[in-house]
């Protein structure tokens, strides 16, 4: 491997961070060698809850559910010549697998475990139903299907995924995560990279309209147990293992969460935290703005726009950072991305006219050589009485 300077800076949609010097893999051209592995997934009963069978109109089979779930793991994974086929049998579903044989391999142990803690949430949905806390005309079991489970380099702590994104089959397919796959984008993260950047996780695994934010809190107990039986799973934490990958928690709801369930204090944007995940295992944890922040600043004006996106622009350098190394300090990561992304206010007010307010990249150059808004004096309302928070 070599190591490049990032410290360059372009303009438009597609700017470059230069928060540290990263390095960047040499060229290597070897095809590598495709392997191929078969295991029982479960019975029809456990995985039509498993997989929120069915979710979509197209009239497709369980078996061809979950084969496109797995498919769609393999591809954000980058698994190279990827593929897998469901069958069944005498009730009892099965998956064979097919891709590079480096990491195949983990792909039964990952799954299967996954399966084994999506169960745990699906009691807490039977318990939360018997307690008459489940709105049944709203919400749907909606576990983190289809993401990056074996080449991942970071987890997206998050409150909920969004109602549309069940029929949709692509738990990506929402404008929170797309808004953030572009700042990870600013900050050095390849466009075909960042599916490795996004195994979500959720405090309340629930297909809920953008409405319901402010009415899930009562759930978040009953969903413990499987939120941190999953994060082992996806932090990568293997036997023997002394460290995790970064962890980064958006929005008020789940900040929250974090700070009781973790005995945290001032748990804020842009706070960074150590947090024990099993024993003798930390995992770095930075809490963020929740995407859609933005969206509701703007209604504050200029100055609250701009200091959310300087705010979310470092939150998402910590993440490609931590994500690329999580070896480094935490701290000293993120002090390095605040210094970074304050020195670059034309920048920042670009990309800020462009994602709150919709404008054209030629207009918010405009826009900002005019006048760039003073972060400093902005006030921000309470992100958390906020009721988007997927």
């Amino acid at each position: 491997m070599k190591i490049i300077n990032t410290c360059l800076l372009g303009v438009g949609l597609l700017l470059v961070n230069g928060c540290s010097d990263q390095p960047t893999p040499t060229s290597d051209s070897t095809t590598p060698s495709t392997a191929t592995i078969s295991f029982p997934l479960g019975n029809e009963t456990e995985l039509t809850t498993l997989y929120s069978y069915p979710n979509s109109d197209n009239g497709e089979s369980l078996e061809a559910t979950i084969e496109h779930y797995l498919n769609q793991r393999l591809q954000r994974d980058h698994i190279a010549n990827g593929s897998a086929d469901v069958t069944v049998e005498k009730d009892l579903y099965s998956v064979t697998m097919r891709g590079d044989a480096t990491v195949i391999n983990e792909y039964k142990p990952q799954i299967i475990q996954f399966l084994t803690n999506g169960a745990l949430a699906a009691s807490a949905v039977t318990q939360l139903k018997k307690d008459n806390k489940w709105d049944a005309k709203e919400w749907r079991f909606f576990l983190p299907l289809g993401l990056s489970i074996v080449n991942q380099r970071s987890v997206q702590l998050l409150h909920f995924p969004p109602d549309y994104s069940l029929p949709d089959q692509d738990y990506l397919n929402s404008k929170t995560s797309q808004r953030w796959e572009k700042l990870l984008m600013l900050n050095q993260v390849a466009a075909d990279e960042v599916t490795l950047y996004e195994s979500i996780l959720d405090v309340a695994p629930i297909a809920a309209p953008a409405s319901a934010g402010s009415t899930l809190s009562e759930t978040y107990r009953y969903f413990e147990p499987y939120v941190v039986s999953m994060l082992p799973l996806l932090l990568d934490i293997d036997e023997g293992s002394s460290s995790a990958l970064p962890i980064v928690a958006y929005g008020g709801p789940v900040r929250s969460w974090v700070s009781s369930y973790y005995k945290l204090n001032d748990f804020g944007v842009n706070t960074v935290a150590s947090v024990t995940i099993q024993d003798g295992i930390n995992a770095p944890m930075l809490g963020a703005n929740h995407p859609s922040y933005i969206w509701y600043a703007k209604d504050q004006g200029r100055e609250a726009a701009m200091k959310v996106m300087q705010q979310d622009l470092i939150s998402a350098c910590w993440q490609a950072s931590m994500g690329k190394d999580a070896q480094q300090n935490p701290s000293s990561v993120l002090n390095s991305c605040d210094n970074y992304w304050q020195s670059q206010p034309m920048t920042v007010c670009v990309n800020m006219e462009i994602q709150a307010f919709d404008q054209s990249e030629t207009e918010a150059k405009a826009s900002c050589s005019k006048d760039i808004p003073d972060t400093i004096k902005a006030v921000l309302p309470e992100e958390q009485i906020h009721p988007l928070s997927f």
